[in-house]
């Protein structure tokens, strides 16, 4: 079974760590399936491990009906041959040839305001009702026009998957003596001065702050330290709410509204949505009973 999932990640990498996660479950399931994640990621390199294509972003005009069979995606995926493609944010890009795919066809859906699903293009508006994916799947709980089924959210690890404390503690060079506060904007590209500074406090009620940077990629994934971790500073982007929803870390968000959502919705409205289930295993279900 070929299996490809295709998302954007052109403003971050959030998109391509839900690609990984689906990957991980894979394996952790023990699915037989040649996987391939397909993007337009500004860190292709997160994806080390899998099969990663990287492609550059094509407009609207590369797309249209009149040009989209010399368009580098769709060339692609003919390429590819899934038998199950994946499909999370960028419809739109697959508008003028899905149907031509011959294959199951899943949508994922992260927290994004019903705008997101009627995109007004130079000479015509396209709706996403009129793509016909066979599933459309919520990874995280919010309210929309479109008819979808919930799924919990895909994370990178399950909860026995992480380091122990003293492993964790080990790795980051830490002795365990001090209570260690993670700023996990670093990086983030609503990282500033002003921010960092806002959080200065917490060394003077006891904390050690560390900054990933520092440590290069060996504190990749974040969330194989989190047993290691007493407090997390983050924004409300996917994988880093969902995370520390999922275990169960005491945080501070600094939520950002984006062109087609709203952070802060989670932030509201979804702390208190408890589960033990990785989305990104019940997903591989899904994706094996089609």
């Amino acid at each position: 079974m070929n299996i490809v999932y295709y998302t954007s990640g052109t403003t971050g990498f959030g998109r391509v760590i839900i690609g990984i996660s689906i990957g991980n479950a894979l394996i952790r399931n023990k699915a037989e399936c040649n996987y391939t994640i397909v993007s337009n990621s500004s860190k292709p390199g997160l994806a080390q491990g899998f099969n990663h294509i990287n492609l550059p972003v094509e407009d609207e005009f590369d797309l249209s009906k009149e040009n989209y069979q010399n368009s580098i995606i769709y060339n692609t995926l003919h390429r590819l041959k899934p038998d199950v493609l994946i499909v999370n944010h960028i419809w739109f890009n697959l508008y003028n040839f899905i149907h031509e795919l011959n294959c199951k066809t899943i949508y994922l859906s992260d927290l994004v305001d019903d705008r997101f699903f009627s995109i007004s293009l130079k000479d015509e508006t396209i709706k996403f009702i009129d793509v016909g994916f066979d599933r459309v799947i919520a990874i995280e709980p919010f309210k929309s026009s479109i008819e979808m089924e919930l799924i919990n959210p895909l994370l990178l690890r399950n909860r026995d998957e992480i380091f122990s404390r003293e492993v964790a503690l080990e790795r980051l060079g830490k002795d365990g003596k001090k209570k260690l506060a993670l700023y996990g904007m670093d990086g983030h590209p609503y990282d500033t001065d002003e921010l960092r500074n806002k959080y200065l406090y917490l060394e003077d009620v006891g904390y050690e702050i560390i900054y990933p940077k520092k440590y290069g990629d060996t504190i990749y994934p974040i969330s194989d330290y989190y047993n290691g971790l007493d407090f997390l500073i983050y924004g409300a982007g996917y994988t880093q709410f969902w995370e520390a929803v999922y275990f169960n870390k005491e945080a501070v968000f600094n939520p950002y509204k984006l062109r087609f959502s709203d952070q802060s919705y989670r932030v509201q409205e979804c702390q208190e949505y408890y589960f033990d289930e990785n989305g990104a295993d019940q997903l591989v279900d899904i994706i094996m009973n089609m």
